[in-house]
């Protein structure tokens, strides 16, 4: 279950990150039209498109925490989808009007070389970003957040493409008078794929995509550990967001009454809660079962088949019809 200091948490990195993109946005601006950078200047415009899908980011992560209701009765959690899916799109968009942009410059000769102390500029940049992708990653794994983890690897490709800009300002400076362009285009592909891959996994979750195989198996081991009478006939489990629906469907002896059904359900229901994190809706079927391979019982199936098959033919006979008429 979450706790309420995790969603504090995880609040307090979605307003930190909103406020270092504006920060990025004006700084880099302001410096890429002081030093001439060209690649500064595009760093800077997909800063502020930053800005305002962060903003929209924020804005998802608050209404997550709505609790469930009437109308949504498993919470609001997959908002953050939603969120994260725009956050991508919107690099992927970016991307490719920065890349549309340098290239006509290069096609069209308008190249500058940039002012020495842009490199300042794309230092701090990578700096900045580098430290808030750590910061963000930390906080998204902790809390299971689709949209902070998105964050976080933006903020990974802004200290990436920063790197880029770093290089072309660099060559540019030293004589190749094109590099700051084609740091440019660079840190488009760059961004565009990071994009791709946010866009992708957003995808994935609001399309009910399976909880990973590695959680999976934590769930079935602690079953067998601590129920080793109970058979696990079916697992699965969904993301909703920060947290998981699963899905279990347990074979328990016929033996085993209605009143003790309900204990186990409650036992697994608390024990799941409490050592897997995040695993807040749980659904728990318990069907017969006589704990026996499943070869037998295909050779069982298999004879009630023949006996079927004997009752017939007999039938048959006895009313002068070969069983094989039409």
């Amino acid at each position: 279950m979450k706790s309420s200091n995790c969603q504090e948490c995880r609040d307090r990195a979605a307003w930190l990150d909103l406020f270092t993109a504006l920060a990025l946005a004006v700084f880099k601006s302001g410096l890429g039209v002081l030093s001439g950078s060209m690649a500064l200047q595009a760093h800077s415009l997909h800063s502020f498109g930053d800005f305002l899908t962060k903003g929209i980011n924020l804005a998802s992560v608050k209404l997550s925490s709505r609790p469930p209701n009437a109308s949504f009765p498993y919470g609001y959690g997959k908002i953050q989808f939603l969120s994260a899916n725009f956050i991508g799109i919107s690099l992927m968009a970016g991307a490719l009007a920065m890349l549309w942009y340098n290239v006509s410059h290069l096609g069209s000769g308008h190249v500058q070389v940039p002012e020495v102390w842009a490199v300042f500029g794309a230092l701090i940049s990578a700096g900045t970003a580098e430290l808030m992708h750590r910061y963000l990653r930390c906080v998204g794994e902790h809390t299971h957040s689709p949209a902070i983890l998105a964050a976080a690897a933006d903020n990974r490709g802004d200290a990436y493409s920063s790197m880029a800009v770093l290089a072309g300002i660099v060559l540019s400076i030293l004589g190749w008078v094109s590099a700051d362009h084609l740091a440019a285009i660079l840190v488009s592909v760059l961004v565009f794929r990071i994009g791709a891959v946010i866009a992708w996994d957003s995808i994935h979750g609001l399309m009910d995509g399976s909880v990973s195989t590695r959680r999976i198996e934590g769930i079935r081991r602690l079953l067998a550990t601590h129920h080793p009478g109970v058979h696990v006939l079916d697992l699965r489990g969904r993301r909703m967001g920060e947290t998981w629906e699963v899905d279990l469907k347990l074979g328990i002896s016929s033996q085993v009454t209605v009143d003790e059904c309900h204990a186990l359900e409650r036992e697994l229901e608390s024990r799941i809660s409490r050592e897997v994190s995040h695993a807040c809706h749980l659904r728990i079927r318990f069907v017969p079962h006589s704990g026996g391979a499943s070869g037998d019982v295909a050779l069982d199936a298999a004879a009630d088949i023949d006996d079927v098959a004997d009752l017939i033919e007999g039938v048959s006979a006895a009313h002068g019809v070969s069983p094989s008429a039409p």
